[in-house]
């Protein structure tokens, strides 16, 4: 059984390869939504030290997947409602005091700015530390032109502290996201008038200082 947690040797044909990863925080976090596509969100994780399992003193041990094999086993399964992703479509985006109804997709960034440091005297120079900077946040939408709001925001120079940033996702069985930011002006405007006489099109940026509220309704285990 020691091959479950450990690297197998040279002796054979490995089938195992575990590292543990510890230290982890999240550097940059991006949340996407594309026209019929579904929700998807990246991360990249700064992580302190990377360890072989067979380094680790005393009995510690690591199983993948806990051990666990039939999906119907874990915590987390339930019925294929649940299972559905959040979909592009079961979504709205609130931002300068009105709802835009025609984004054809989104993408929202948050950055911690961690720089990697290294100390005298840290003592096992395979160990990292990371420094937080300012983080930011942006968010970047194209969508098709129904007025000249937009516009206007991107020649006002002063920040809308009055009106939140709402973005939220549903699905039919209650589960939702909703994200509000504050605290916020439009840095960037692209407009795309086509030579086929197509509908006008803006690419827009918008970044907020602060988030104000994020809630998760779902039945998932939340960890971390």
């Amino acid at each position: 059984t020691s091959t479950i947690y450990h690297t197998e040797g040279a002796a054979t044909e490995t089938k195992n390869l575990v590292r543990i990863a510890r230290g982890n925080r999240i550097n940059t976090l991006t949340m996407t939504a594309n026209e019929n596509e579904e929700l998807k969100m990246t991360m990249d994780l700064n992580t302190r030290t990377v360890d072989d399992i067979n380094s680790l003193c005393g009995s510690e041990v690591y199983e993948a997947r806990n051990g666990i094999e039939a999906e119907t086993s874990f915590t987390n399964f339930s019925s294929d409602s649940f299972l559905e992703p959040f979909f592009f479509s079961d979504g709205y985006f609130k931002a300068f005091g009105q709802q835009f109804l025609k984004i054809t997709n989104f993408t929202l960034t948050m950055n911690n700015n961690l720089q990697d440091k290294r100390f005298v005297g840290a003592g096992n120079k395979s160990v990292k530390n990371a420094i937080p900077a300012q983080r930011t946040y942006e968010l970047s939408f194209t969508a098709m032109v129904t007025d000249d709001k937009l516009f206007q925001e991107l020649r006002n120079s002063t920040e809308n502290t009055t009106q939140d940033i709402e973005l939220k996702f549903t699905k039919d069985n209650g589960e939702y996201v909703e994200l509000k930011f504050q605290d916020y002006f439009a840095s960037a405007n692209t407009w795309t008038v086509p030579d086929d006489k197509g509908p006008i099109t803006v690419e827009a940026t918008v970044m907020p200082r602060t988030m104000s509220s994020c809630i998760v309704s779902t039945h998932w285990i939340l960890q971390g």
